[in-house]
C-alpha cells in the first residue's frame, strides 16, 4: 500500500508539474499555411518552399527546387514559438533554436530576418526573406 501511495503521489506529482509549464506563445497571425522561394538571380543556390505553422506549436517546411514545388529536396519538422516580433524554430533532431525577427508586410505578407549567422548554413548571404500566406 506503501508503495502504490509513493507510486501514485510521485505521478501526481510529475502531472502537476508538467500542468504547469505555460505554452509557448504563438503569433496567430502566423498560422497557416506559407510560401517563399530565393531570388534566382541572388548570391544563394535557388530554392522554393513551403512552410505551416500549426497551432499545436510544431512546424512543416518543405523545400524545393524549383519554382513550381515539384523537385522535394527535404522536409524539416520541429516546433515553434513567436510573439514580440520573433520566431523561434527548433528542428526536431538539432540542438540548436534558430531565431527570426518578423514584422508583417500586410496580412498576408511576412518579411523575416536571421538574427544570428550560422556558419554551416549553404548560403552566408541568405538572411532576409519574404513569405506570403498560401491562397492570398
Amino acid at each position: 500500500m506503501l508503495k502504490t501511495f509513493l507510486l501514485s503521489g510521485s505521478l501526481a506529482a510529475l502531472l502537476a508539474g508538467c500542468s504547469s509549464h505555460a505554452t509557448q506563445p504563438l503569433d496567430q497571425r502566423l498560422l497557416g499555411e506559407w510560401q517563399g522561394m530565393r531570388d534566382k538571380n541572388g548570391p544563394c543556390q535557388f530554392f522554393a518552399w513551403n512552410s505551416s505553422f500549426r497551432p499545436d506549436g510544431r512546424f512543416e517546411i518543405s523545400f524545393f527546387a524549383d519554382e513550381q514545388r515539384t523537385r522535394l529536396i527535404q522536409t524539416e519538422r520541429g516546433s515553434w514559438s513567436a510573439h514580440d516580433g520573433q520566431n523561434h524554430l527548433t528542428t526536431d533532431g538539432v540542438k540548436t533554436t534558430e531565431v527570426y525577427d518578423y514584422r508583417f508586410i500586410d496580412a498576408d505578407s511576412v518579411e523575416y530576418v536571421n538574427t544570428k549567422a550560422d556558419p554551416t548554413a549553404d548560403c552566408q548571404a541568405d538572411y532576409r526573406f519574404t513569405e506570403q500566406r498560401v491562397g492570398s
